[in-house]
């Protein structure tokens, strides 16, 4: 009987939801294909304006003279929930069929991966499915990793260097280093030889070496094609270096089928720094001991 994985990617804004069938995706639904395509506005707009709007969507009011608002679109917290239910209603299975929970545990959106992880945990727990997180750089690396086995096999190289990078915002990037090697069957296997990490562009960028492959939604845009080119490293297209619910979901099974186990409890989002709020709200609990 087949396997089926229930997989998130909650590290961005876009979420997705992906069902893999032993190691094959066989749906996916993210964010942008499950929203109502009849969007309100963005922009600002009368605040009295009382038009009724899709399911989710806000609108907040300014507090200033001009009595205008925004409407914002709905968040994690809003979507996934529905985005699961519709996964599993589209594909034609349930809960009940379902043997892992996947989820990203970051590094990515702070809130969209606690939203993430607490929901996977929380399925996992009242339905006792096993459950595992995963890294967000992992899973890029591994990515990277399966996208040259679509080259010939002649070719296929027996080692890659893969440097996958997140945004971090401020400048900084989320980043790691992976070694990806083919086992005695052929398949890629990831070690990681430098520990996650936050860091510089210039830094990181300084850090290159000629062959790597670089691969993720956080390449900053002074690493362009030419500079790529210039240091010797390989650049992938950027619709081929996305994290997504596919693709945690083969990782994960994958990884579950080595022996890898995850406990509901412990399973926690891998931040790396306090968020924007936790530094203001320390910075100020610092001013008033002061």
């Amino acid at each position: 009987m087949a396997s089926l994985t229930l997989a998130i990617d909650s590290s961005s804004t876009v979420l997705s939801v992906a069902i893999v069938k032993d190691t094959e995706a066989v749906f996916e639904l993210d964010s942008i294909q499950f929203q109502d395509q009849s969007k309100p506005p963005s922009g600002r707009s009368n605040a009295g304006d009382d038009d009724s709007l899709p399911h989710g969507y806000v609108r907040k009011r300014s507090k200033g003279q001009g009595k205008t608002s925004r409407i914002f679109p709905p968040g994690a917290s809003t979507l996934l929930a529905p985005m699961i239910r519709a996964a599993l209603e589209q594909y034609g299975t349930t809960l009940e069929d379902i043997d892992l929970i996947a989820a990203t545990k970051g590094p990515g959106s702070f809130t969209s991966l606690r939203v993430g992880v607490v929901t996977a945990k929380t399925i996992a727990y009242a339905r006792d499915i096993p459950i595992l997180g995963i890294n967000t750089l992992e899973a890029l690396a591994f990515g990277a990793a399966e996208l040259s086995c679509s080259t010939d096999s002649a070719e296929m190289p027996v080692r890659l260097n893969i440097r996958p990078v997140v945004n971090a915002q401020r400048g900084q990037l989320f980043s790691s280093y992976y070694r990806a090697y083919l086992d005695d069957e052929s398949n890629w296997q990831l070690a990681e030889t430098s520990a996650s990490e936050v860091t510089e562009f210039e830094n990181w960028q300084s850090s290159i070496l000629t062959g790597d492959i670089i691969t993720g939604p956080g390449i900053p845009q002074a690493l362009t094609s030419d500079l790529a080119t210039q240091i010797g490293c390989k650049l992938l297209p950027e619709p081929n270096r996305k994290c997504s619910a596919s693709l945690i979901g083969r990782l994960a099974r994958k990884k579950y089928a080595a022996g890898a186990r995850e406990s509901h409890w412990k399973l926690e989002p891998i931040y790396f720094r306090p968020s924007t709020a936790e530094e203001k709200f320390d910075r100020k609990q610092a001013e008033n001991q002061n």
